[in-house]
């Protein structure tokens, strides 16, 4: 359980938010907290008075604080102590676990004296969700994290460089996997209000005059805040869809990154690969026509070790490939058991799959092989070649799969 404490001032550096690549479903990791009485050192002023159980009190932060565009300024956020808290899920929905304050009883809905707190806002600064994994990324919601152990449970990966938990929390969201490029989440204002984390910001869409590929990539943030004295048992969204049209984008063999889409009629070549692969979105503006997506058929997986392939033929392309991706359908009780590989026409074959024990496509987001080299046939024979590592009882099948191919003329 946290200690109570007093308000304090917050950061006011904000850090790039490098990507943020429309359902909404929101999933709530819960912050409960008993409310307090706080004294002055925390700049704010709080006044109480009790009878029948009922409370009659304003805390107010010594300063209002907002955060829009790239600058933070700070305020203090009213006072508490807090604890863990549990999670709901669906849209609007707020059951999380309410610990109240304990002390002498009244008629009242709370037990104890508290304080009725003023909405006020929370500065933060934007980090990047690249790091964190497929299968948390493509979750659509908020969720907040208030302790490291927290963190660890729903992401496995290392707490990001410079937050300081229990101290600071970690706001993230997401609006799951989106046709891409062209989706982004921002950000621009946090409010408490009424236990209510009260988030403004846009959401961008692309418009009817922009080329997206069928593969998708989740459209999320992720946010540092100074950890709240105060309850945040609820999320509402007032983010705002934001069309953007291609009309005035890039012309044709011009760069073209996540902030600079291609004019219309052109795809961002590369733009799938250098973002999945390296975290540096960037490509080029080539013809939508010089894209191709290829189903292929099934494939018996044999059950004693020995590899199977099933090919797919590509054609009508340009020369070389600029983006390769691929999802696999399978129906085998152990799919950690499968080592999944793909062979391109010119004899190049890559890892897709090794023994993976995490979903192979979180949200149904295509996988981008490694290996390929943006300089080899995409004209040909393609073959998925697919092993059962485990020799046991355990058996299967590729029921389908499809390649997307983006290539270039070299």
């Amino acid at each position: 359980m946290y200690e109570p404490r007093c308000p304090r001032a917050t950061s006011s550096s904000r850090a790039p938010h490098a990507i943020a690549p429309a359902r909404l479903s929101w999933t709530l990791l819960v912050a409960v907290v008993g409310l307090g009485a706080c004294g002055d050192d925390g700049g704010g002023t709080s006044t109480t008075s009790t009878g029948s159980g009922t409370t009659a009190g304003t805390t107010q932060g010594a300063a209002d604080s907002t955060t829009s565009g790239g600058d933070s300024t700070t305020g203090a956020p009213s006072s508490s102590s807090s604890t863990a808290g549990e999670t709901s899920s669906g849209p609007g929905d707020s059951s999380g676990t309410t610990s109240d304050a304990t002390g002498s009883s009244g008629s009242g809905s709370e037990s104890g004296t508290t304080g009725t707190v003023a909405p006020f806002d929370v500065p933060f600064n934007v980090l990047d969700p690249y790091p964190l994994p497929l299968t948390t990324r493509v979750q659509p919601g908020w969720t907040v994290i208030t302790t490291a152990a927290e963190w660890d449970a729903r992401t496995g990966i290392p707490v990001p460089a410079g937050v300081n938990f229990p101290q600071q929390w970690l706001v993230y969201g997401s609006r799951g996997p989106q046709p891409f490029p062209g989706h982004d989440l921002q950000a621009s204002a946090l409010t408490w209000d009424a236990e209510t984390l009260v988030v403004d910001g846009t959401a961008a869409e692309p418009g009817g005059d922009c080329d997206t590929y069928q593969f998708t990539w989740p459209a999320d943030t992720l946010l540092v805040i100074d950890a709240l004295d105060v309850p945040i048992n609820d999320f509402d969204d007032l983010t705002t869809p934001q069309v953007q049209s291609c009309a005035a984008g890039a012309s044709e063999s011009m760069q073209c990154s996540l902030a600079a889409p291609c004019a219309t009629g052109l795809s961002c070549a590369g733009l799938i690969r250098s973002t999945v692969l390296i975290n540096n979105p960037g490509g080029l503006c080539l013809s939508s026509g010089l894209a191709g997506v290829f189903p292929g058929g099934p494939l018996v997986i044999p059950s004693n070790g020995a590899s199977a392939e099933v090919d797919l033929q590509a054609a009508g392309l340009a020369t070389v490939d600029m983006d390769v991706v691929i999802w696999v359908e399978l129906d085998h009780t152990a799919p950690q058991e499968l080592v999944i590989e793909l062979r391109n026409p010119s004899g190049n074959q890559v890892m897709v799959a090794n023994l993976q024990t995490s979903p192979l496509h979180p949200g149904g987001v295509g996988i981008v092989p490694t290996g390929f080299s943006g300089d080899e046939s995409v004209n040909g024979t393609w073959s998925l070649v697919v092993r059962d590592d485990v020799v046991n009882a355990t058996n299967g099948s590729v029921l389908s799969w499809q390649l997307e191919i983006m290539s270039r003329f070299d």
